[in-house]
């Protein structure tokens, strides 16, 4: 049994919080805390996860799972942490943008490496926030993008079943996705040229 507390806790979303794991600094634990939640974000994530492991999938541009804890808030699932290379947490791809801390063309070859990736993987990546993305400093003047979350499908069903068994619809649905997302990316940037911050918090 792993205690967690509000001193470890990293961040919070509409339904699962992530907490540091006492036991491990480069390990997270994904907790759903939300009564109302039907979308069973743990489980898809860890059905996932372990289906990429089973296609025997690049997962360089992923934070691995490690399966289930029991804690004394709910069973959580354990991720890693995103770490720089002086060990400190890596911040999100949105955070580097709003603060105009790498070049724009520097911005764009991460972002046609991470497209590259996800295609030649044929890795899904649906719930395509900026914030879903770490910007991880491999050293001083190299960064690597790596997705943290939104991986699989938005819930379970038809869709998440075929998204594993469909490979033309898989392909279909990463191109859709990454197009959202370069929308997404391009009004960051607008705001960021205008002085103005994303819209979402970085």
């Amino acid at each position: 049994m792993i205690t967690l507390n509000k001193n470890l806790l990293l961040a919070e979303g509409s339904e699962r919080a992530c907490y540091l794991d006492p036991n491990d600094n480069a390990k997270i634990i994904k907790i759903i805390y939300s009564k109302e939640s039907h979308n069973e974000q743990n489980e898809l994530e860890y059905i996932y996860m372990n289906y990429l492991k089973k296609k025997n999938k690049d997962l360089s541009f992923l934070t691995n799972c490690y399966g289930y804890v029991d804690t004394n808030i709910g069973k959580g699932l354990v991720f890693d942490r995103v770490l720089d290379f002086d060990l400190n947490p890596s911040q999100s791809f949105r955070f580097y943008i709003a603060k105009k801390l790498i070049p724009l063309d520097y911005q764009k070859k991460l972002l046609d490496d991470l497209q590259e990736y996800l295609e030649q993987n044929g890795i899904l990546f649906i719930d395509t926030s900026l914030t879903n993305i770490f910007c991880q400093k491999v050293n001083a003047k190299k960064y690597k993008l790596i997705i943290v979350d939104g991986l699989g499908a938005k819930r379970m069903g038809l869709k998440f079943w075929l998204y594993r068994h469909c490979s033309i619809y898989a392909k279909y649905k990463i191109q859709r996705q990454w197009a959202k997302l370069m929308k997404m990316y391009d009004k960051d940037i607008k705001r960021v040229e205008l002085g103005k911050r994303p819209i979402t918090r970085v």
